[in-house]
């Protein structure tokens, strides 16, 4: 009996016990998780592309200049699509120390919400005005919540300032780590109420970073990549946790809708649990959330071209010039309205030609594949069948 009593106590302290995770640390895991790609499925990023020179906004950045006190003052209507906190020192406080992780982040370790503040708004700033180069550089610089705004620079330069579709493809996907690194700082979970907006807003920045990545790769590609399950699951999270954001509801059907154009409804539904949207009614909730923001409302065409093909172009076309007349307040609303002009152009070209949607559609990609060019460019001339 004595040698087994020596032999049990050798082997436990040979092999200390493993503490098991608590549920909640479980589910943060969980959380952290669904943020991965799959291995293989990153872009390789070229440092010289994403750290080089990149090209400015197409519009005076004057009226979009904002000093400390007006951003505080128009906080609620320049994010009445966002929906983020104002970083007041207190949001501040609360948030580094529930996660000191993301305090960790910062380039010098402190208790001076009221700086840290400020340096969150200098960036919201640049990134206001569409200094987007600036915007995500003092955003790496003064790391934590700083990177909020810069990593949505970055998601706008992407998409609408990047010539080259590559290019195009790398900034997000450096986009995408960093918001992985954040959201392995900071796990939120849709069950702690005063962490809603951070956890919608992350929610929201991955799905629609991820989304753009995704939406005009060859099938196979969205396929072997996970896309389209990483992109709907984080846009319908984001809606379940706020039902009443108005970005959140219309990237969400639009993310449906644009699964659905590229493998069609059965195989969306069934493969990639992509639903075939009330296209009218989700828009015309976050129509009503959100009033005349170009972005809903040229997702809203998309969507309705992306189920219905051309049988709404018409209404298509009125929302495309419904977003064009949209008076914009900074500088990715004035993106979204460029955007949507292009695209409005693209749609009568459609329609003119008497051509499918379909049709049209695999031309365009077509196009996309043999110039290289991003199609969402606002800098490039639209593509006219």
């Amino acid at each position: 009996m004595r040698r087994i009593l020596t032999a049990a106590l050798f082997v436990a302290a040979s092999f200390p016990l493993v503490a098991l995770a608590s549920p909640g640390e479980q589910a943060r895991e969980r959380a952290i998780a669904t943020f991965a790609q799959k291995d293989g499925a990153k872009i390789v990023i070229d440092p010289l592309v994403v750290e080089g020179e990149w090209e400015k906004v197409p519009f005076d950045p004057l009226p979009y200049t904002y000093s400390f006190d007006e951003i505080r003052d128009k906080w609620s209507h320049l994010m009445r699509s966002l929906k983020i906190a104002y970083p007041s020192p207190e949001y501040l406080r609360e948030r580094y120390t529930r996660f000191p992780d993301v305090m960790r982040q910062l380039g010098y370790q402190d208790a001076d919400w009221e700086m840290h503040s400020l340096n969150v708004l200098e960036v919201w700033q640049a990134f206001f005005r569409g200094d987007f180069r600036k915007a995500r550089d003092l955003g790496i610089r003064y790391g934590g919540y700083a990177q909020v705004p810069g990593v949505f620079a970055q998601l706008m330069q992407a998409l609408y300032i990047t010539r080259e579709e590559q290019a195009k493809q790398m900034l997000l996907q450096d986009a995408i780590d960093r918001i992985q690194v954040y959201a392995q700082a900071a796990p939120f979970l849709p069950g702690e109420e005063q962490f809603h907006q951070d956890y919608v807003i992350f929610r929201l920045g991955f799905a629609y970073a991820v989304g753009r990545l995704a939406e005009d790769v060859p099938v196979p590609v969205m396929l072997a990549n996970g896309y389209a399950p990483m992109v709907i699951n984080a846009a319908d999270e984001a809606v379940a946790v706020d039902p009443d954001h108005a970005l959140s509801l219309a990237l969400s059907a639009a993310f449906d809708a644009n699964v659905i154009r590229r493998v069609g409804k059965t195989a969306g539904r069934m493969t990639f649990n992509a639903k075939p949207i009330n296209a009218g009614e989700i828009f015309a909730k976050a129509i009503e959330l959100s009033g005349d923001m170009a972005i809903v409302r040229y997702e809203y065409a998309n969507s309705l071209l992306y189920m219905e093909q051309t049988k709404e172009t018409d209404e298509a076309i009125r929302q495309l010039q419904t977003a064009v007349a949209a008076t914009p307040s900074y500088s990715m609303e004035a993106l979204d309205g460029l955007y949507a002009k292009k695209r409005l152009q693209e749609v009568l070209a459609l329609k003119a030609s008497g051509s499918s949607f379909r049709s049209f559609d695999k031309a365009r990609r077509k196009h996309m594949e043999r110039s290289g060019d991003n199609l969402y460019c606002v800098l490039l001339p639209p593509f006219e069948i």
